[in-house]
C-alpha cells in the first residue's frame, strides 16, 4: 500500500503528524479534460473543508474508523488510505487508476477547496498523455 503524507491542515480528514484519516482519497487533475503537466495541476478531490461540525458530519462516510482508532490508541500506526488516481500523465499512474508510488505527499496548508491542494509526488510521464 502507498504511504500517504498529508499536510492539508484545513481538511476534515487531517490528523496530527501529517496523517490522513480518510478511507480512500481521490487524486485528480485540476482542469477537466486536460491532463496535468506539473504537480500544481493536481488536486486531492477528497478534501473537505473543516469549517464546523456539519463539515465533519458530511465527510463521515469516508473515515478509516479502525485505522483512526488504532492511531489514537497506539501512536505511530500509520494511516494509509487507498488511492484512486485519474492523473494518467504521472509516471506512478497505472491501469485501474492505481498509484504505484511507495509514498505520496499531499500539500495545501490553509486550503479552502480541493483546487488548493496538490499531489507533490507527481512526476510527468515521458511523452505525457
Amino acid at each position: 500500500m502507498t504511504r500517504v503524507v498529508c499536510s492539508v491542515n484545513t481538511c476534515t480528514h487531517y490528523m496530527a503528524g501529517d496523517l490522513c484519516s480518510a478511507r480512500n482519497i481521490d487524486i485528480m487533475h485540476e482542469e477537466e479534460g486536460r491532463m496535468s503537466a506539473i504537480a500544481d495541476q493536481t488536486m486531492c478531490k477528497t478534501f473537505h473543508d473543516a469549517a464546523g461540525i456539519t463539515s465533519y458530519l458530511g465527510s463521515a462516510d469516508n473515515i478509516n474508523i479502525t485505522g483512526t482508532l488504532m492511531e489514537l490508541t497506539m501512536p505511530g500506526h500509520h494511516l494509509d488510505p487507498s488511492i484512486d488516481c485519474t492523473v494518467a500523465s504521472c509516471v506512478y499512474w497505472d491501469e485501474g487508476r492505481r498509484c504505484t508510488a511507495k509514498a505520496i505527499e499531499v500539500t495545501g496548508m490553509q486550503a479552502n477547496e480541493c483546487q488548493d491542494t496538490n499531489c507533490r509526488t507527481f512526476e510527468r510521464r515521458e511523452g505525457g498523455i
